[in-house]
């Protein structure tokens, strides 16, 4: 008898996760199928489709550079569009959007760092590819920033939220939210490093924190 609780269909989500990830590995990168639970999945499961009665009727998978690959569903009237079938399992957190976006928004500024600081900070050898928020952390850095927004603030961000849109989420030229974060990197320590270098000082922090 397996154990865990019923999620969809009968089966348990390690179930399910297994199903589909055994359905996907059975086809090519860029081959389109067709897969009824998939579809059923996202219909009824995934935050956005749910609430907007959006079913895709087919899917594929296209190979990504660095990650396993990107998933893909078809939605008439819409096209293809990125679709993920694990946060239906394990859904993701609304914030989780706003600190990608906050990612974004920062990468001018930490690639102007990079390119002034050529040299890697720490082994003083390999050029620098990496840029390390030794202090605060860039993740408290979000969550100090998220921390001030009013709840109306963070509502009035997500009113502009448009899952169909091909665009990645923004925040609004000239947000709070965007000075706050410029100013956070006025003071923050930031450190260029090679990857190596990058993966030690990783290691060193997570010491610190046992």
């Amino acid at each position: 008898m397996s154990r865990g609780k019923e999620f969809f269909r009968g089966m348990t989500k390690t179930q399910l996760k297994e199903m589909i990830q055994g359905k996907i590995a059975e086809v090519d990168f860029g081959q389109e199928f067709e897969s009824s639970i998939i579809a059923d999945l996202i219909h009824q499961k995934h935050y956005h489709c749910a609430a907007q009665d959006l079913r895709p009727t087919r899917f594929r998978k296209l190979l990504r550079p660095g990650a396993v690959y990107d998933f893909q569903g078809y939605f008439p009237g819409h096209g293809w569009h990125g679709v993920s079938w694990t946060q239906c399992i394990n859904p993701r957190d609304e914030m989780d959007w706003l600190d990608r976006a906050l990612r974004d928004a920062a990468h001018p500024m930490i690639s102007r760092y990079r390119a002034m600081h050529p040299v890697c900070e720490r082994c003083k050898n390999n050029p620098s590819t990496e840029v390390d928020h030794v202090s605060p952390e860039f993740k408290v850095m979000v969550a100090q920033i998220i921390q001030t927004l009013t709840t109306s603030q963070i509502e009035e961000i997500f009113s502009r939220f448009d899952w169909l849109d091909k665009e990645p989420f923004s925040l609004p030229t000239g947000h709070s939210a965007l000075q706050l974060l410029h100013d956070a990197h006025q003071t923050a320590t930031l450190q260029a490093l090679c990857k190596p270098c990058h993966v030690i000082n990783g290691n060193e922090r997570r010491r610190r924190t046992i």
